[in-house]
């Protein structure tokens, strides 16, 4: 196994983790638990611009034969904050 940039994945297996991950926060992707208020009674901010963007920016678990390793049930990320740069500096 290894660890795989979104982006550097083939458009079959980058649409398996879009299905697959589907509580990620982006310009094309807003999962439920968006509709709870964040700290201080103000909305989430947007954690990526797009799903590109998002996967440009997450790590997948791929197997030695190329798919997803099904034995890892998380990816990694780095939020870009599109909307909120200073939220960058904080990380």
């Amino acid at each position: 196994m290894e660890w795989v940039r979104g982006s550097q994945l083939g458009r079959k297996l980058q649409q398996e983790v879009l299905a697959a991950f589907i509580y990620r926060f982006t310009g094309d992707h807003t999962p439920t638990w968006v509709r709870s208020m964040w700290k201080d009674n103000h909305p989430y901010p947007l954690q990526f611009k797009d799903d590109a963007d998002w996967l440009a920016n997450t790590l997948f678990a791929i197997t030695e034969r190329g798919t997803l390793d099904n034995r890892e049930d998380y990816c990694m990320s780095n939020p870009t904050w599109p909307e909120n740069p200073e939220l960058r500096l904080a990380a």
